[in-house]
């Protein structure tokens, strides 16, 4: 009978490959993972700082107080102001159309302010009033578009 020049599964040798087949497919795995790690995290990294920085809170804080007055001057008229009447609606009264009838003497914010990179904030309304748009272009400024990495939009 002719032996086969493989080692069996009680020989040493076949105990060997198989400990270092195992250790090679954790290194395959901590490579993997090692490598999918160094991809991701960066841009979560960013965008977690980028959240929480000090001038991001600041922005959103001033967009919660101008959404809070466009949602009384919504109460007041029955819609939020036109993309062209602005946010200058809730410190003054407009006098484009759709004029409105409600308007609070004193107005909905006690000014409009700036956002912390000095740029202004952006206000846009659907056509029939009954939704906004409001956002920040960051710290990118306008240069990096409504729609960039810095941009903040109220959510």
């Amino acid at each position: 009978m002719r032996r086969s020049s493989l080692p069996s599964r009680q020989h040493p040798a076949f105990l060997f490959l198989q400990r270092g087949l195992a250790r090679l497919r954790w290194i395959l795995v901590l490579t993997v993972l090692a490598v999918a790690a160094a991809l991701a995290l960066p841009p979560l990294v960013a965008r977690f700082n980028h959240d929480h920085s000090p001038q991001a809170m600041a922005a959103e804080k001033d967009m919660q107080a101008i959404a809070s007055g466009l949602d009384r001057y919504r109460q007041d008229n029955g819609r939020y102001p036109t993309t062209q009447q602005g946010m200058l609606a809730l410190v003054i009264k407009p006098t484009r159309a759709p004029v409105p009838a409600n308007w609070a003497i004193g107005g909905y914010v006690d000014r409009l302010p700036r956002d912390p990179w000095g740029n202004s904030y952006q206000y846009e309304a659907d056509d029939d009033g009954t939704s906004y748009s409001l956002y920040s272009f960051g710290q990118a400024g306008p240069d990096g578009g409504a729609d960039g990495e810095q941009a903040i939009h109220l959510h």
